[in-house]
């Protein structure tokens, strides 16, 4: 009987033990597996975790990129709409300086010397001589005479007042033109004075 027992007691034993060994070694291979899943985890969270951070400095980086890049635009609109009042105001007042200056001894010998100059580059023949009405009074017959003696015939028409003052001659056809109105003149140099005034609005906002 004890004999028998002792039998049993081994293959309990025996069996017991591989049964526990075999399940040491799943738990060890589970455990494994647990950690290598929660590593494999917890390196895609951080990788995700970058990835975003990343994409959120990106994102950021961009964005104020387009930032300062809009608040440039704005600047550089705001100055141009600023030069732009300045050049008009500058114009404007130029026109009347011009203005007061066709009522000086120094206009009238300016533009006896500017219609002279423009009656030597033109061969003899007939042509429209403009100026504006108050110019016309005062000064054409003088020009006419001038002209007769260079073998020119002037035809007298009248510029509007928005001219200021100067002269235009040209072909009785109107092919081709002389344009020395006061007005054209100033308008000619509008591209130079934006010029001017955009370097002397740069150097004072530089000064600032």
């Amino acid at each position: 009987m004890l004999q028998v027992e002792s039998k049993l007691e081994l293959f309990e034993n025996v069996v017991y033990k591989r049964r526990y060994v075999d399940l040491e070694k799943r738990k060890e291979a589970w455990e494994e597996e647990k950690n290598n899943l929660l590593r494999r985890k917890e390196k895609q969270l951080n990788d995700e975790k970058e990835a975003i951070v990343r994409r959120r400095a990106d994102l950021a980086k961009v964005m104020g990129n387009e930032e300062i890049a809009k608040a440039k635009e704005n600047e550089r609109v705001l100055e141009l709409k600023k030069i732009n009042e300045l050049k008009k105001d500058f114009i404007e007042a130029i026109r009347e300086r011009a203005a007061e200056y066709t009522f000086t001894e120094q206009y009238a010998s300016d533009l006896a010397a500017r219609v002279e100059e423009s009656l030597d580059n033109l061969e003899a023949g007939e042509y429209r001589f403009a100026m504006v009405a108050g110019d016309m009074d005062k000064y054409f017959e003088g020009f006419r005479a001038m002209a007769e003696k260079k073998g020119i015939t002037l035809h007298p028409e009248t510029l509007e007042d928005w001219h200021i003052g100067g002269h235009t001659i040209s072909d009785m056809d109107k092919n081709y033109s002389l344009n020395y109105d006061l007005y054209t003149l100033i308008e000619d140099k509008r591209y130079a004075i934006g010029k001017l005034l955009y370097r002397l609005f740069r150097e004072e906002m530089d000064h600032e």
